[in-house]
């Protein structure tokens, strides 16, 4: 999913100004040319090259149409480099509840510092366990649940346990702790299938998931990032009418 929008820039109004080719003059510098996601007048930052394909996944996952409340921080910790961008970048996201999920919260991370040092995944934690989901694989890590009564239960009978005459400690069989679902081998990547899916599309065949609607409520959210950090501020967005607010 592009995202980036040569010489266009989200302004404090919320509308995205400028034309393609509208960026300001500047002497030839190979920097801007082969590293324009570092400067405002051609790119969207990390945010908007990296934190949309995660609102992407997370959007299709839980069925969601966007968060409602954004907030951003970070810095240009390393790169002195004339860059315009930060190369950390934190931004916290408020999902409100809606008929496909409850409401839950968004936290994503980058880091130009040191790089991902292969850490790129998308975690979900719910009240049950979490699931982390990589380009390859899945992997389930459940909580040891305990129902309160059973607790009582487990006390009493620990407290026998501990007198000359008492029963032995009770014990339960326990469900694996992590599961991990892998891809078939020989499976050619996320890629391969991104491709395939959308020349299907165009030679007539089943439409596209993520189209115009599903790709903006994607990137709006990644750009608003930018708007709460050069602007110091929340930025409120509603994925309904897909209007900053």
């Amino acid at each position: 999913m592009a995202v980036s929008h040569p010489g266009r820039r989200v302004r404090g109004n919320g509308r995205l100004e400028g034309l393609p080719g509208s960026a300001p003059d500047r002497p030839y510098d190979p920097l801007r040319i082969f590293r324009w996601r570092n400067y405002r007048d051609y790119g969207t930052g990390v945010a908007g090259d990296l934190f949309v394909h995660l609102f992407s996944s997370l959007h299709f996952v839980v069925g969601s149409r966007g968060p409602t409340r954004i907030q951003a921080a970070g810095g240009l910790r390393y790169w002195k480099d004339g860059r315009e961008v930060p190369d950390i970048l934190l931004g916290v996201f408020d999902y409100p509840e809606t008929e496909a999920h409850p409401g839950f919260n968004l936290s994503l991370r980058v880091n130009f510092v040191d790089g991902t040092s292969g850490s790129t995944f998308l975690r979900l934690v719910g009240s049950e366990g979490a699931m982390d989901v990589t380009w390859t694989e899945v992997v389930l890590r459940k909580n040891v649940a305990v129902d309160p009564l059973d607790a009582f239960s487990q006390e009493k009978m620990a407290e026998a346990a501990a007198s000359a005459d008492g029963l032995p400690p009770r014990v339960r069989m326990l469900p694996p702790a992590e599961a991990r679902y892998e891809v078939e081998r020989g499976y050619r990547g996320a890629h391969v299938d991104h491709f395939f899916n959308w020349f299907e599309a165009i030679r007539g065949g089943p439409p596209v998931l993520e189209d115009a609607t599903f790709g903006l409520r994607a990137a709006a959210p990644a750009l608003a990032c930018n708007l709460s950090y050069f602007e110091d501020r929340i930025v409120r967005w509603d994925p309904d009418i897909m209007k900053l607010i």
